[in-house]
């Protein structure tokens, strides 16, 4: 084997490697802040220890990077960087948090994964199309699918899954937002650049959110918190949020965005694992059935986008 082939094979097999312990890492944000609740951590605790430990080290990064500035680049691409970082890093995980203080990992992951349901929505919208048989086919089955995900015809079930849904659901609706309004403004001035100028807005806006809370009498614990769960909160940064993005950027320039993409749809799986290996959850019957469907359709939807080069 010539000296070429061997060095493109490492490459191939470093890239597989780094993209695997990616989505292990983000696959298992659900689980370590599931285990923050349990110590007594408010969402918006998570949330804004996340950011503060968070953003530093996306800065780090982007020295480390030096990402050289895109030609065309305009004043206004970073403010609309900003604004697309409050999407992202502040509004929908907000929404994300709260509805994971109400329902389990398992629910939460497949609800996050219909974000590709919203962004059909978006496009026909911005582009002022009529949404194909094809992909009506697939929402409604989605929907059908978070009907059993949730309880099904078991109201009692399905009534405690509700509020969580809600707020799960709009993070995943804002996140889809998010990548409609942000698909060239990467490609404008690089993903790097992108994460540190939006975790930056998402912070500051997040202490904002927070200050605004406290002064109107909606005090959430910020500092009474055991060492145990300021880790916690360090691990949640830096484990489930600055690495993956790190691994799976290096992982997509050794591999492709196609194979990386192919790879990350096993997180939603991960996640499941993960809580019932760490917190001991379990799904009904229906549950299963619900979150299989939504796992397939979901899936075969992201992978016609990739064998079609199709990415809205």
């Amino acid at each position: 084997m010539r000296l070429e082939e061997q060095s493109e094979i490492r490459k191939a097999s470093a890239g597989t490697v780094f993209l695997l312990i990616g989505t292990v890492c983000f696959a298992s944000k659900s689980i370590w802040i599931k285990c923050a609740y349990e110590m007594g951590a408010e969402p918006d605790a998570v949330l804004l220890y996340r950011q503060l430990f968070a953003v530093p080290l996306f800065w780090l990064i982007f020295l480390l990077y030096r990402p050289p500035i895109p030609d065309g680049m305009k004043k206004g691409d970073l403010w609309r960087a900003c604004v697309a970082g409050v999407f992202c890093f502040f509004l929908s995980p907000l929404f994300d948090f709260i509805g994971l203080n109400h329902v389990s990992a398992m629910v939460e992951r497949i609800l996050l994964m219909s974000y590709p349901v919203f962004m059909i929505g978006f496009n026909a919208c911005r582009d002022r199309k009529m949404v194909s048989i094809q992909d009506l086919f697939a929402a409604l089955m989605v929907m059908i699918g978070f009907f059993f995900a949730l309880g099904g015809w078991n109201a009692e079930l399905f009534q405690a899954n509700m509020i969580g849904s809600v707020f799960i659901l709009l993070s995943s609706a804002v996140y889809a937002g998010y990548l409609v309004l942000s698909g060239r403004l990467v490609h404008q001035i690089g993903g790097i650049r992108l994460n540190a100028y939006g975790m930056t807005a998402a912070g500051a806006v997040m202490m904002l959110y927070t200050g605004i809370k406290a002064a109107i009498g909606m005090n959430t614990p910020m500092t009474a918190y055991p060492v145990a769960v300021y880790g916690l909160f360090v691990f949640i940064a830096v484990v489930s949020t600055v690495i993956p993005f790190v691994l799976m950027l290096e992982g997509i320039k050794r591999i492709g965005a196609m194979r990386a993409a192919t790879i990350s749809m096993a997180g939603p799986v991960l996640t499941i694992f993960f809580g019932a290996l760490f917190l001991g959850e379990r799904l009904q019957l229906t549950q299963t059935i619900g979150c299989a469907a939504v796992f397939i359709v979901i899936t075969g939807m992201e992978y016609r986008k990739l064998k079609t080069g199709k990415n809205e």
